[in-house]
């Protein structure tokens, strides 16, 4: 794979872009805008720069409007822990301070979330690895996820009168969830980072699917009708997705 990073001066704006050339296979360049407001383009390893070139220069105005669009964008509202004392973790939408302390009646290494305003991880020893804290923190998300998910999937269930044959939670990198022909709703246990109108929609989004496969005008016309501002948790996700995995 090859990177390489250029810039195309259109008007005033430059547009800075980066070109990955890839596998011989691909036939055709694609073009992506990020919300970050970063461009992409992904082309076969034998096309010429300059052709790309061209390519960015024929889409630059669709460029420049997208980049206008992400900019109106909300700032993220949830931070990347840091697994540090005085950082924070999120739940629900909220970020909430992290203290680590000692503790001698602690037998284990845990983590809290305590009265509803800091996680606290309590120590055996002196120090513990910013690893390990990230593993107590995803294990005690894993133990809350089941009764949050278990809820809403009951919920949305019911109100689409759908029977999910069963519910698996994981831990994944690259969607947050899916429903599979056999009537199985996963849920991406990192949801539970968003507030909770996130957790909502990416469920109903998944139950929807029960009744319609596809992403069809049909599929998006049944979720509007039971979450009519739904583009809002969309954009919500594109925001600040990146800091929940």
């Amino acid at each position: 794979m090859i990177s390489l990073e250029q810039k195309l001066q259109y008007g005033n704006t430059t547009i800075n872009y980066t070109i990955i050339k890839s596998s011989r296979r691909r036939k055709t360049s694609e073009l992506t805008v990020k919300i970050d407001g970063k461009v992409t383009v992904r082309s076969p390893i034998d096309k010429p720069v300059s052709e790309i070139e061209r390519f960015i220069s024929k889409n630059a105005k669709w460029i420049l409007k997208k980049q206008r669009k992400y900019k109106k964008i909300i700032p993220a509202q949830i931070m990347r822990p840091s697994y540090e004392e005085g950082s924070t973790l999120p739940y629900l939408g909220r970020n909430y301070p992290l203290r680590i302390m000692n503790h001698q009646e602690t037998k284990e290494n845990r983590i809290e979330l305590v009265n509803e305003k800091e996680f606290v991880v309590y120590l055996v020893n002196n120090k513990l690895s910013k690893r390990k804290i990230k593993e107590l923190y995803e294990e005690w998300l894993m133990q809350q996820a089941h009764s949050v998910f278990v809820n809403k999937v009951k919920q949305y269930s019911i109100r689409l009168e759908v029977n999910p044959r069963r519910l698996l939670i994981k831990n994944l990198k690259s969607r947050w969830g899916s429903a599979t022909k056999d009537k199985v709703i996963n849920l991406n246990v990192n949801l539970l980072k968003a507030s909770e109108d996130v957790v909502d929609y990416v469920t109903l989004h998944e139950i929807c699917h029960l009744k319609i496969k596809n992403h069809s005008h049909n599929f998006w016309d049944l979720v509007h009708r039971f979450m009519p501002n739904y583009p809002d948790k969309i954009n919500w996700l594109k925001v600040n997705g990146i800091n929940l995995i």
